[in-house]
């Protein structure tokens, strides 16, 4: 699993799987601009589960994508799911 976003401001993002955490996952950044990057391998024991990134609970700041960071062309999210077995 690879997901980056740009945002805004400092902060944190992490997976979750069907609402449950997974605390190995938590990336972040303090300053800067650079996008927030993560890297995990994830594994689900149910069919269709629901996996999220999000910003953890807790962390007082919502975080902002930003659309347009350091030029006028749109920006994406990416997030990429990889089947291995």
């Amino acid at each position: 699993m690879l997901f980056e976003v740009t945002v805004t401001q400092s902060g944190q993002l992490m997976l979750t799987v069907n609402g449950a955490d997974l605390p190995y996952t938590v990336v972040g950044r303090d300053t800067g601009t650079d996008q927030i990057v993560g890297m995990a391998i994830v594994e689900t024991t149910s069919v269709n589960s629901l996996l999220t990134v999000r910003n953890p609970a807790g962390n007082s700041t919502a975080l902002i994508i930003t659309p347009l960071p350091g030029g006028t062309r749109l920006v994406s999210a990416h997030l990429l799911i990889t089947h291995i077995g």
